[in-house]
């Protein structure tokens, strides 16, 4: 990422006045990194140096009253970084480069979040750790600015088609209700990414109704709201057919609008399901990263990926029976192979690694992991090209199901990690010496020596 550049505010007067004096010593005696001193080197990341240097100086021209007077008179005016809005253009284009991600470098962390962090969470001082919780900002501002077009869209969703009962309405508006209230925490809890374990706390059960809510809209029995327009529908398609012959009773009027609001649901739901399995990998990968001696993500990993692949079978399947189009089988020929490797390389992760052995590991696997999936994903891609030729399914849905996918990858991806992290801490924490455990501990491993030999 190229250098930052930070407007900068006057300082008040007076300030610094021992700054100035000795700014050449402190320019000489700085270390060097590239040729150039520390701090311009931290400003590539995104920190900026606080205060100019005067070289030009003499050394000890201040230590006089005379001295300091003068320098305070011909000297520029000392200036501060102004910490970052959040919302601001140049923050969000930093973090459309962190959140697709799987971690940054602590490098990267910017100095105002230094600051921040230094003043709101000053027990973490682990570099690593430090830019876990800045590319965690980062992707919950990108999910929260998702959620205003998705709400949008879903609102509008909600009063198209034609008119139902209040009861029913109220259901169809349930889940943009739920992503209006997500969005609004999400924008509330940026203020609280330097405490974790707040901020999780509130996401989770933010993220729980957001999920929930379009579950619980499909319980309600859509084909009694419809049955008068069903029925005259299917009298009007017999008229028109001819010689075509329907039985016009409720029960066929309640199957149709059941077929009807069964294929609604699968459009609706289909993108938080399929993004469930890439956000636990993704999240498992990532806590791998920030804790490579750690184990659990490994196999998390390894289950994840089998139950990824059954998942999308079982999506995909519906538009290929209905179009016939072998891109779907080639695209789930290459999702499934993309699993099996990814469940492959999560033997590797199962073990622990130091820091540089499970970086260099992990995006070497995860490079030809995105591969595939770029692969089996266009062939996806151009079999539902010809599925939305057969269906008039509109380009407000199309758009927001392919926003709410990207949306729900990445918040799945911050949900779980967290989780993760938890677990890790709740068992850490509960784990006390016993010898009896460790006795059965050691006489299981023995048996299954002994069978596996």
């Amino acid at each position: 990422m190229g250098a930052a550049v930070v407007p900068e505010a006057e300082a008040p007067n007076g300030a610094g006045e021992g700054q100035v004096e000795g700014s050449a010593n402190a320019r000489s005696s700085a270390p060097m990194e590239h040729g150039r001193p520390v701090g311009a080197s931290l400003a590539a990341g995104g920190a900026e140096l606080e205060h100019p240097i005067d070289a030009s100086a003499p050394a000890g021209a201040a230590t006089t009253p005379a001295g300091k007077a003068r320098a305070k008179e011909s000297a520029p005016r000392q200036t501060t970084s102004i910490p970052i809005e959040t919302l601001s253009g140049r923050f969000i284009r930093i973090s459309l480069w962190r959140a697709f991600r799987l971690q940054i470098h602590s490098n990267e962390v910017l100095r105002s979040e230094r600051k921040t962090l230094a003043e709101e969470a000053s027990h973490i001082v682990d570099p690593e750790q430090q830019a876990f919780l800045a590319w965690r900002r980062s992707v919950l501002l990108l999910v929260a600015i998702a959620f205003v077009p998705l709400t949008v869209l879903r609102f509008i969703e909600a009063f198209q088609g034609p008119p139902v009962p209040p009861g029913a309405r109220v259901f169809l508006l349930m889940p943009a209700a739920a992503e209006g209230l997500f969005c609004l925490i999400a924008f509330d809890q940026l203020k609280n990414w330097t405490k974790w374990k707040k901020q999780r706390r509130v996401l989770l059960i933010a993220w729980g109704l957001y999920m929930l809510a379009p579950f619980l809209v499909y319980l309600y029995p859509f084909r009694d709201a419809y049955d008068d327009l069903a029925m005259r529908v299917l009298r009007q398609a017999a008229e028109i057919g001819g010689g075509l012959r329907v039985a016009v009773t409720k029960d066929t009027a309640g199957m149709a609008v059941g077929l009807a609001f069964g294929f609604k649901a699968l459009v609706a739901l289909g993108p938080k399901v399929v993004s469930l399995m890439p956000g636990l990998i993704r999240a498992s990968i990532v806590s791998k990263l920030l804790f490579p001696g750690m184990s659990a993500p490994g196999w998390l990993m390894i289950l994840a990926a089998p139950f990824y692949a059954l998942l999308v079978y079982i999506i995909v399947l519906m538009p290929y029976q209905l179009t016939g189009s072998w891109y779907f089988v080639g695209g789930i020929v290459g999702l499934i192979v993309a699993q099996v490797f990814i469940a492959w390389s999560g033997q590797v992760f199962t073990v622990p690694l130091d820091t540089s052995d499970a970086h260099q590991k992990i995006h070497r696997a995860w490079l030809a992991y995105i591969l595939l999936m770029c692969v089996a994903g266009a062939c996806i891609v151009l079999g539902l090209y010809e599925f939305i030729g057969h269906l008039d399914l509109g380009i407000i849905r199309i758009f927001s199901s392919i926003v709410a996918f990207f949306a729900n990858v990445l918040l799945l991806t911050l949900i779980f990690t967290d989780g993760i992290v938890s677990a890790m801490t709740f068992f850490r924490k509960r784990v006390f010496p016993d010898p009896r455990r460790e006795q059965l501990l050691r006489e299981s491993e023995e048996k299954i020596d002994r069978f596996s030999t």
